[in-house]
């Protein structure tokens, strides 16, 4: 049920994705979920912590090569780790930018997505012993 479920989030998201990068070509700039503004700039806290997130996915992938070189990951596990790291990083700049309450609407919302993830992604471990 997760992997259907994980499935569905990602086709969502890589969906979601292809509108946004169209509608920037088409000069019309959308941010999370369907905010459209044209002359606008997109609020500094979610930039922040868009631009936190790459940093600390980079952290992390930077650590694991130093002491994990030989273990793969699938797309899946990737993905995974960006969207907690931006859960992550969105409740500490929201928070630290005293933002409006609604706007942790997009911080539940990736949460949500990466509890879902997580465990669409982990490996399986048998079970020897039943």
């Amino acid at each position: 049920m997760t992997k259907n479920l994980s499935k569905i989030i990602v086709t969502l998201l890589s969906l979601w994705s292809i509108f946004i990068i169209v509608s920037e070509i088409m000069g019309i700039t959308v941010y999370f979920p369907f905010n459209f503004v044209e002359k606008e700039e997109i609020p500094y806290h979610r930039i922040n912590s868009v631009r936190l997130s790459v940093f600390l996915t980079f952290i992390y992938f930077g650590f694991r090569y130093l002491f994990f070189q030989s273990e793969k990951l699938y797309p899946i596990q990737f993905l995974e780790i960006y969207i907690k790291s931006l859960t992550v990083c969105g409740i500490f700049v929201f928070y630290s930018m005293d933002v409006a309450i609604r706007e942790y609407v997009f911080v539940l919302f990736f949460l949500i997505v990466s509890v879902v993830l997580h465990f669409a992604s982990r490996k399986k471990i048998r079970n020897y012993f039943n």
